[in-house]
């Protein structure tokens, strides 16, 4: 029997990086990330030292020897200075006001109680410190999905509270959204965080990687996979979910996601499909295009204008004619990363796709007599393809 040799601190910097590339990072303003070496913080939320790991369902039940918060792995960084004297707050008020995990599986609270903030506290901690880090965490999945209400989708009463109390008294102010999907977003234009950072729910070891990417040793490179709406209203299948207990109306057809904004919807859009910021800058060149029968091929040029490392995703969307067959107004046909460029090296990616990646079905027969595959006809006129810059769909 062949014998295996498993390696544990290279599964352990595979799971880290991972979760660092995975982090999307919606807004950075005044400078707030990443936190600058002998920066003072103060760590408001009181899941900051109960990190989601997981979701609900059969991942998160598998059980783990331990599990690295955020806060353990912003307390392990030496670069930074924590409020100790906030931490001790939320201990003495957590061990009065213990996290509830709900009554098992399919019965989990999808969020915590916040502690309540006085004024005098929050601005005591502003007055000693540079920078605030808000933790906000959700829990959903498998049996237990997201509702409209409060302290799921949407934000408890008590997070709102630490947002605008907090969000007034910092001039720097980092959210964190440990999650497992997109939450509403509205509270960024109310109360002006200046740093958004979805760091999702990234296994045992992610409070690790959340403190690298925050305080820059890791730069954030993931890009939104669902698009976020301003309004819960604005998705098309809101106002059939959950509207029978033994039955799913799928009125959607083909645009879903993305597909639905880009082709009627693009001013209901906040963040779109792909959209996610870094801590360096970048320029995307189209440097030729090729076709070979239905097959393109696009090449693209990326390079580091910006000051530190970083990596970036490009992607390749598709338009096709949708007078006489229904087709979304963009579809993503191919995507790569690159490998991390420092300040000013550049990277050629090439991106193509067949035919089988941007045809559409008649399900229906209205063009063949019969159901299949169809490839629109067209000319350049009324066939587009798109490489994506930061807000590509809402140009």
């Amino acid at each position: 029997m062949p014998e295996y040799l498993l390696d544990w601190n290279e599964y352990t910097k595979t799971a880290i990086t991972i979760a660092e590339e995975g982090a999307v990072l919606l807004k950075n303003d005044r400078e707030a990330l990443p936190i600058n070496g002998g920066a003072k913080v103060a760590v408001f939320g009181r899941m900051q030292n109960n990190y989601y790991k997981s979701g609900t369902g059969s991942g998160g039940m598998v059980n783990v020897k331990h599990v690295v918060s955020i806060l353990e792995g912003l307390s392990e960084d030496k670069d930074i200075s924590l409020d100790e004297e906030l931490i001790r707050t939320y201990k003495e008020w957590e061990e009065k006001n213990p996290v509830d995990p709900g009554m098992g599986w399919g019965k989990e609270n999808w969020s915590q109680p916040e502690m309540p903030l006085s004024d005098d506290l929050v601005k005591a901690a502003a007055a000693r410190n540079d920078a605030a880090i808000l933790v906000i965490a959700r829990t959903a999945g498998e049996d237990r999905d997201n509702t409209a209400e409060k302290g799921s989708f949407f934000l408890s009463d008590g997070e709102e509270e630490m947002l605008q109390k907090v969000c007034a008294a910092f001039p720097k102010t980092i959210v964190l959204l440990n999650v497992g999907n997109i939450i509403d977003m509205s509270f960024v234009e109310k109360y002006d965080p200046a740093a958004v950072l979805y760091v999702w729910q990234a296994g045992m070891i992610g409070g690790t990687a959340v403190a690298n990417v925050v305080t820059g040793k890791a730069v954030p490179s993931g890009s939104l996979t669902d698009t976020i709406a301003k309004a819960l209203s604005d998705y098309p299948s809101s106002a059939n979910f959950g509207q029978d207990e033994f039955k799913d109306f799928y009125a959607e057809d083909i645009f879903v996601g993305y597909r639905f904004f880009s082709t009627f919807a693009p001013e209901k859009v906040l963040y779109p499909f792909g959209f996610g910021l870094s801590y360096t800058e970048f320029d995307v060149k189209i440097l030729g295009f090729e076709a070979d029968g239905t097959e393109v091929t696009v090449k693209a040029s990326v390079t580091n204008t910006g000051k530190l490392p970083g990596k970036k995703t490009v992607m390749l969307f598709a338009g096709a004619p949708g007078d006489r067959f229904a087709m979304p107004g963009r579809v993503l046909v191919d995507f790569k990363k690159t490998s991390e460029l420092a300040p000013g090296e550049a990277q050629e990616l090439v991106l193509s796709a067949g035919a089988n990646r941007y045809c559409g079905f008649d399900d229906d027969g209205r063009l063949l007599g019969k159901t299949g595959w169809v490839l629109p006809k067209g000319s350049s006129r009324n066939w587009s393809l798109h490489l994506s810059r930061y807000r590509l769909l809402t140009d």
